[in-house]
């Protein structure tokens, strides 16, 4: 069945005309698009979100996208943060910032062409920031962020475990259904900082951390210093069924987490499971997936800690050598009692693992990760350990990059495809660096096995060439014949790059972006194979597609959606 109607030419360029009258304040509409109309034509849609007015106490009209995803019908649920009044209506839930906000979160929801459907402000005083999405079975969508919202004007709940913000800073889960109505809203966190060292900016460290399984329960991870101890410290808050019930680490540190919920239900009953994960130093979440069954979870990130829980059966059970800067993490746990079913349920660690260089320079970070049709998982995330683990030719693209070295180059993009039912090496199924100097923020799998990536690259491009040798990694961003743009158009751009199932290749690889600095930080396939791209944007020559927005006038940062059609035609 064909999905999109590619409309002739002059049809678009009509359509572009009364989308730039209609939307009032966006002249430029027109002009941004015939700047790259060649490379606009292999979109389905790509458009700017933000506004023009900044919020009562905001310093800036400024906007950024965290993460997207993609339901059944091919639509596209958005969400971030911003400091503006004016987001583009129709407006559901809550039409503006709170009083005194200094930042707001947004759920966007647009259709499968980029027609906007619905928006929405989320957040209370003070910030709030909307990091991950995920859809619900029934078409909804699941929010997960971090809000500083508190009794005065408080974040937006129901139906709530948590009804105020305990701390410095907590997580928020809100789950809306497919028409933007607030149907379970929660605060979770203790007394001290959790989040991202209570860091409110555009922030690649900040993975999709939400996931959905098939009867609707919610998977959260992130990070949490909320360890409790004498009143009035309030721990984070952990379930008696919880693997690990305590955190390791002394004050200052950090443990990630993983906490289901299940938001058909209320109050306390809401919150089915919660358990740290971390070792005695700094451990973040980042990323999260979850099978549709519920059955497997797979949670990765950061840590800095020399005895993170690992499993004999992972690639690497121990640390690297002393004085390491951080290694990523790949944590898959098993249902040994499914939360769906009768009885309390109950997790089991069947495999965890460091993923990076074992030298004392290693310097490793993972960002997403996502699971393909056969339950192995797929990470990326950044380098600039040059003896990350690799696989051999045939299993990598590049596996060699001997120039890497901590606080001497730059990082280098990965991704890693880890079979979690092997052990040690075996399981290890390919491991690829990216080439060039950035890192990716967001990886996807298609009904392929194929997987996508998407970050940002600071370097100059090269045209990819594939050898049948061993090959080191190329310093320079490798961009196929097909590129939507093939050479760097700003200082940051950000970057869409398609790996083929087997990890030997690159079937399709692109920069994306104006002359000032973009960044992607949310990747979605949709069931069609359509790819989803979502980040922020400083440059107001960004390529648009049938824009549901122009260039708010006024705006120094806007965020950007852009749909590229891989599942209608190939390229």
């Amino acid at each position: 069945m064909i999905r999109h109607v590619f409309r002739k030419p002059f049809v678009c360029a009509l359509w572009l005309i009364v989308a730039a009258i209609a939307c009032g304040g966006c002249p430029s509409v027109v002009a941004q698009t015939s700047v790259r109309g060649a490379a606009a034509r292999n979109l389905v849609f790509s458009t700017y979100l933000g506004g023009s007015t900044a919020c009562a106490d905001c310093s800036d009209a400024r906007t950024y996208a965290q993460n997207a995803a993609s339901d059944a019908s091919g639509d596209t649920y958005v969400t971030g943060a911003t400091k503006v009044s004016d987001l583009a209506a129709p407006f559901v839930c809550q039409g503006k910032p709170a009083a005194h906000s200094k930042l707001s979160a947004f759920v966007v929801k647009y259709d499968a062409y980029g027609r906007l459907l619905w928006c929405t402000y989320l957040g209370g005083n003070k910030q709030s920031m909307g990091v991950g999405v995920a859809v619900m079975p029934d078409g909804g969508v699941a929010v997960s962020g971090m809000t500083t919202s508190d009794g005065s004007q408080p974040f937006p709940t129901l139906n709530a475990f948590q009804d105020k913000n305990n701390g410095k800073s907590d997580y928020f889960v809100s789950v809306f259904d497919a028409k933007g109505k607030l149907r379970y809203s929660t605060y979770l966190g203790g007394s001290e900082v959790d989040g991202e060292d209570g860091d409110f900016g555009d922030a690649s460290a900040n993975g999709d951390n939400i996931a959905v399984d098939a009867a609707g329960l919610v998977y959260l991870t992130g990070s949490t210093s909320s360890r409790g101890g004498a009143a009035p410290a309030i721990k984070f808050p952990v379930t008696w069924n919880a693997i690990q019930p305590d955190m390791k680490g002394a004050k200052d540190t950090s443990d990630a987490f993983l906490c289901v919920l299940d938001p058909a239900k209320s109050g306390k009953a809401s919150l089915l499971y919660c358990s740290f994960l971390g070792g005695s130093q700094i451990d973040r979440g980042h990323s999260v997936a979850a099978s549709a069954s519920g059955g497997a979870i797979a949670v990765a990130g950061y840590t800095k800690s020399p005895d993170f829980p690992t499993t004999a059966s992972g690639y690497r059970s121990l640390p690297a050598q002393d004085g390491y800067l951080s290694n990523g993490f790949v944590t898959e746990f098993r249902a040994a009692q499914n939360c769906n079913g009768p009885v309390s349920c109950s997790y089991v660690m069947r495999y965890s693992t460091y993923l990076g260089g074992v030298s004392k320079d290693a310097r490793d970070d993972t960002y997403d990760i996502a699971l393909d049709s056969r339950g192995l998982i797929l990470a990326t995330g950044r380098t600039v350990s040059s003896d990350f683990p690799m696989t051999p030719y045939g299993r990598s693209i590049y596996n060699k990059a001997p120039y890497l070295k901590a606080g001497s180059a730059n990082d280098q993009p990965y991704l890693v495809k880890i079979d979690p039912s092997l052990a040690g090496k075996a399981s290890l199924a390919y491991s690829t660096f990216l080439g060039g100097g950035g890192f990716c923020t967001g990886v996807a799998v298609d009904q392929t096995g194929g997987a996508f990536v998407a970050g940002e690259e600071w370097v100059d491009g090269a045209a990819f060439k594939l050898s049948h040798f061993p090959v080191e990694s190329p310093k320079l961003f490798p961009y196929t014949s097909s590129a939507l743009i093939r050479s760097r158009q700003g200082g940051v751009d950000a970057i869409l790059t398609q790996i083929a199932p087997d990890g030997g290749r690159l079937s399709y690889s692109t920069y994306l972006g104006g002359t000032k600095d973009d960044s992607s930080y949310g990747l979605a396939v949709d069931r069609f194979g359509d790819v989803v791209v979502s980040g922020a944007t400083a440059s107001r020559d960004f390529p648009l597609k049938n824009p549901a927005q122009g260039w708010p006038p006024g705006s120094v940062q806007n965020a950007f959606i852009t749909k590229f059609p891989f599942g209608s035609y190939l390229h």
